[in-house]
């Protein structure tokens, strides 16, 4: 099991790492396969494949999820043509072979379309059980399909550090201990949603080390994700249906959050970036490898960036300071900036983004 860090948590002298001809010849012909293209990751990560000219394939579980998709603005600037770019439909990701076919051809696959803990979901048969069996599923098609060499599983942060965060430090590598027994059943969906993602870890390493599979197993593990969302189209879905950027919505338009959130992000453009990088990393058939990224973060100050940045926005009572409480976490990330071959982006940026995004919707002035 790698932790792309150095041991003694060291920085190494950030240089991007050149492709080799190997690497150059399995960009070429690869043909991708993405999960969760319906939401804020999986959508970014889309975006990023197309413009870069990747063959992409994404699943959806309905045509009318497949055409929202297709039919984005940011989708349709690209221009994808042909069998360059189309969508699987798979009704049921739980359901035994579920994307045996949509594996045939398919080089990598980024499988970044784990539920998210939304309120209203029920925490055990909506967030942790999928959880686990669309992970196991997807490895078990993929074991059926000599052409995959890589396959990519976005977790979260919430895998390493457990129900209840750790004083020391925590990375990729950390595997939380899992509670015994694992519950049946939650209360709560946080704790179905942290559980599931603890659970998907241990039994992807599991997988790995019994079944010595002929690709690459991958996890990315982010913290919360911020960043310009494509898929809100107006103002309205940048405050209902807008992911994890809810929160920054609540904390400059006078929300207040009842609980804290783990004070750890990532730049939704840099975790992009980041997948397809390790996506075409020399593959090392049976092995698996972590790469953990999250900066830590203060939410206090998210309205503070937000004036800065848009003082006649806020004078005109557009943002309105909000409340969201930083759960603090030590979280050491991977290598990822040599990786990128660049520093990583900074909180503000991503709060910017959003908030200007958010005056784009409706019209106004970005000042």
């Amino acid at each position: 099991m790698q932790d792309a860090r150095r041991r003694d948590g060291t920085a190494p002298i950030m240089r991007q790492q050149t492709p080799s001809v190997g690497a150059l010849q399995r960009t070429m012909a690869a043909t991708i396969l993405i999960t969760g293209a319906s939401g804020l990751i999986g959508f970014r990560i889309l975006l990023a494949a197309l413009a870069a000219g990747y063959n992409v394939r994404y699943t959806v579980r309905s045509e009318e999820k497949a055409q929202a998709v297709s039919s984005n603005p940011a989708v349709q600037k690209l221009k994808p043509t042909g069998d360059r770019f189309r969508p699987i439909i798979v009704p049921d990701f739980s359901a035994d072979g579920a994307f045996d076919s949509a594996l045939q051809g398919v080089t990598h696959i980024i499988h970044a379309g784990s539920p998210v803990p939304f309120p209203t979901y029920d925490p055990t048969t909506e967030v942790f059980q999928p959880t686990i069996k669309i992970t196991s599923g997807l490895l078990s098609s993929a074991l059926k399909a000599p052409s995959v060499q890589r396959v990519i599983i976005t977790s979260s942060i919430v895998s390493n550090l457990g129900l209840i965060p750790p004083p020391n430090t925590v990375s990729a590598s950390t595997r939380a201990p899992l509670p015994s027994p694992v519950p049946s059943t939650f209360s709560d969906v946080f704790e179905g949603y942290i559980t599931g993602k603890m659970v998907e870890l241990h039994n992807t390493d599991g997988f790995v080390k019994n079944e010595r599979p002929h690709f690459t197993v991958s996890h990315v593990i982010p913290g919360y994700v911020f960043g310009r969302n494509e898929l809100a189209l107006d103002a309205a879905m940048m405050q209902t249906q807008n992911s994890s950027n809810n929160f920054l919505m609540m904390g400059m338009l006078g929300g207040e959050l009842p609980f804290p959130i783990h004070g750890g992000f990532v730049h939704i453009d840099d975790l992009a970036d980041l997948h397809l990088r390790i996506l075409f990393l020399e593959p090392k058939a049976g092995e698996i490898e972590d790469f953990g990224v999250s900066t830590k973060v203060d939410y206090g100050t998210i309205f503070d960036y937000v004036e800065k940045t848009f003082p006649k926005a806020v004078e005109a009572g557009v943002f309105k300071r909000g409340k969201v409480p930083t759960l603090p976490v030590n979280y050491m990330s991977s290598d990822v900036e040599k990786l990128l071959g660049r520093k990583l982006r900074t909180f503000d940026e991503a709060v910017v983004d959003v908030a200007g995004q958010y005056l784009e919707k409706l019209g106004k002035e970005k000042a």
